[in-house]
């Protein structure tokens, strides 16, 4: 075969081969289409943005949802005791949530909130959580890593009907065993919409204390929620999709307020999964809180991956960590392992020590360093160091002025 007509097949195959993966990545990341519309590549019309935002957020626009700053959130939900049980009031509505200082998202929380509120008791504690269901869709609530009767479980159509939206529906169980659990949506259909509605925004931490815990009590703790977004500007319905594609990244530093649409509301869930803003404790690096500690403290972090999808290798700068806990179950005293970075799957949780020797700043990061790009971060500062203590190493030197101009040219 001439030589010349082997590599002209070639390179036909593989710019067909290149052309059709790139109209498959954008058709499923601006909206799960295969075709482009002639005109406006990639739009969303405004009836289409209309009918969404009324089906997944109940209201017509986003001006029209709550919005709801981190300094709104509460950390702990708050309980009453009635006849020896202790009773919690929990619910879900659509909100705009601050991720970022002047950057917002369209999202789904518990009591108004990203991520819902720490429930917190005992083990052995009667819990009871009356829920109000305020989406305009069906949803359940499981229960992850605590031993509840199985119609407790929060499966819909599996364990319960679903809870319809305006609907109360109370759970009621005996918290056992201790440790770090979480809750979280499954969703308003056996096994449909789960992933959904948890990328929507719907889980938060619930920690079982065990009976000695006051005994074993580290000096500082920190629950810290991972999580990931697929976003896009609201105002995309009006721009070309060659405009979206510079405006990937939910993080950039525009110093405008924008609110970013959250993509699993486009597809019913079936979203390309692209997810490009990730947040620890609903808060994208550099606006996530800081771990203050001090020289000396024990430190505990409980990890909990509440994603659908995404592992993150979260690595502990200048630090070596115990892990003590996985999913909520200790480690055997002595048989812990020492790390530095440790991998949390969908729906894992970790519980890690370290001792705090190495006074300064430091990261505590996901290692898959896309996510950290995108937000994955929260900084360690120690008592006496704050970010405004940064100053220029002594040994820092530049090159010349000539000689540096001379580089840059090369």
């Amino acid at each position: 075969m001439d030589k010349h007509y082997l590599n002209s097949l070639i390179l036909s195959a593989v710019t067909a081969t290149v052309v059709s993966s790139l109209v498959f990545f954008l058709g499923a990341r601006f909206g799960g289409f295969t075709s482009f519309p002639p005109n406006n590549v990639g739009a969303i019309n405004e009836r289409e943005m209309t009918k969404m935002m009324t089906e997944m957020m109940g209201v017509s626009s986003a001006e029209r949802l709550p919005l709801k700053t981190a300094s709104e959130r509460k950390e702990r939900l708050e309980f009453s005791v009635k006849d020896g049980v202790k009773e919690f009031r929990l619910s879900a509505e659509p909100i705009r949530f601050e991720y970022a200082e002047g950057k917002t998202l369209l999202a789904w929380g518990y009591n108004g909130q990203i991520p819902g509120p720490e429930i917190r008791v005992n083990e052995g504690d009667k819990v009871r959580i009356i829920f109000t269901n305020n989406l305009p869709k069906a949803t359940t609530i499981y229960w992850h890593g605590i031993d509840v009767p199985f119609e407790q479980d929060g499966v819909p159509g599996v364990t319960q009907k679903a809870i319809n939206p305006g609907e109360i529906y109370t759970y009621e169980f005996i918290a056992s065993p201790a440790g770090t659990r979480f809750y979280h949506t499954h969703g308003g259909v056996a096994m449909g919409d789960e992933a959904e509605q948890l990328d929507m925004g719907l889980s938060g931490a619930f920690i079982i204390d065990s009976l000695d815990y006051a005994r074993s009590k580290p000096d500082k703790e920190y629950t810290l929620i991972l999580d990931e977004w697929q976003t896009m500007p609201i105002a995309a319905e009006s721009r070309p999709l060659s405009n979206l594609l510079k405006e990937a990244s939910a993080h950039t530093e525009d110093g405008e307020h924008e609110s970013m649409m959250n993509m699993s509301m486009t597809m019913g869930g079936g979203h390309a999964m692209d997810y490009n803003l990730f947040t620890i404790n609903g808060k994208s690096f550099p606006a996530s809180d800081p771990i203050e500690v001090k020289k000396g403290d024990r430190v505990r972090l409980r990890l909990i991956n509440a994603g659908t999808s995404t592992i993150h290798p979260m690595h502990l700068h200048s630090h070596q960590f115990k892990i003590v806990a996985v999913d909520g179950n200790p480690v055997p005293s002595g048989t812990e392992l020492i790390r530095n970075t440790i991998t949390l799957h969908p729906g894992e949780t970790y519980d890690i020590e370290f001792v705090a020797e190495n006074p300064g700043i430091w990261l505590f990061h996901c290692h898959e360093l896309h996510h950290a790009d995108d937000g994955m971060i929260v900084s360690i500062v120690y008592e006496g160091f704050s970010l405004s203590t940064i100053t220029e190493p002594e040994n820092k030197e530049s090159l010349p002025e000539s000689e540096h101009r001379m580089m840059m040219d090369q």
